[in-house]
């Protein structure tokens, strides 16, 4: 993926979540390929995947936006590469805010290891 393509998908997922929910919940959504591109690239590819939830993030979207990506994209990382990003997710939250605060919308996931560290780091769940 070039840093080109990257951008145009982190924007259009940004888009598609902070579109109407009436418009979201159709698959035939224009944008909704933002959202697809998380189910197909996380198995494989986690990282790319860490580094698209940093960069929404960074770019600040409204809160129903990190919603999703919190209990979405967020959420499956833990849940099936927590082992693998653990320590970059406790250190992304000991010095980013914005990223701590989007491990409130995560649903207990990961294994209990995972979990534990990820619960000692998040503070408040929402």
């Amino acid at each position: 993926m070039t840093p080109s393509e990257f951008d145009e998908w982190v924007v259009a997922y940004i888009m598609y979540q902070s579109a109407p929910e009436s418009e979201r919940r159709r698959e035939d959504h224009p944008l909704f390929w933002a959202v697809l591109k998380f189910f197909d690239l996380m198995s494989d590819e986690p990282e790319i995947c860490w580094k698209a939830i940093l960069d929404i993030l960074r770019r600040k979207p409204e809160d129903e936006v990190i919603g999703v990506l919190s209990a979405g994209p967020l959420e499956d990382l833990i849940k099936d590469h927590g082992g693998d990003f653990i320590d970059r997710i406790v250190l992304e939250a000991s010095r980013n805010p914005d990223f701590k605060h989007s491990l409130g919308g995560v649903w207990k996931s990961g294994s209990p290891e995972v979990w534990a560290r990820v619960e000692a780091i998040r503070g408040k769940s929402w």
